[in-house]
């Protein structure tokens, strides 16, 4: 005779995009406090590393896929990933403009 337990059973549930908005939230407050402690360090690569936040919202999309394990997509998580794709897009665009139109630093 087989019993089953349902908490054993079920496999942990995951939301898409949790790892992601945590790795890009301790690393803009790393670089905040750097920014604070070292005025004269210029963070414009940081500005041009914004795609990476894509890159990464990707890879753990497909690595959560490619698990087995129970994926997640609620409304919870698609708000990260939204979250995280205008974050990612906003940096990009400053990127952009500081690089091709230094004459808008002014207004950054």
């Amino acid at each position: 005779m087989k019993t089953t337990d349902p908490a054993a059973a079920e496999a942990p549930v995951r939301r898409v995009g949790t790892f992601t908005l945590g790795a890009v939230l301790i690393l803009a407050g790393a670089l905040m406090a750097l920014s604070l402690f070292f005025p004269g360090l210029d963070l414009r690569w940081a500005l041009q590393g914004a795609p990476l936040i894509l890159v990464s919202l990707g890879v753990e999309t497909l690595l959560s896929a490619r698990s087995g394990g129970r994926v997640r997509y609620d409304w919870v998580g698609m708000a990260l990933c939204f979250l995280l794709v205008c974050a990612a897009l906003c940096l990009y665009a400053m990127a952009w403009a500081l690089l091709y139109h230094p004459e808008w630093q002014v207004y950054l």
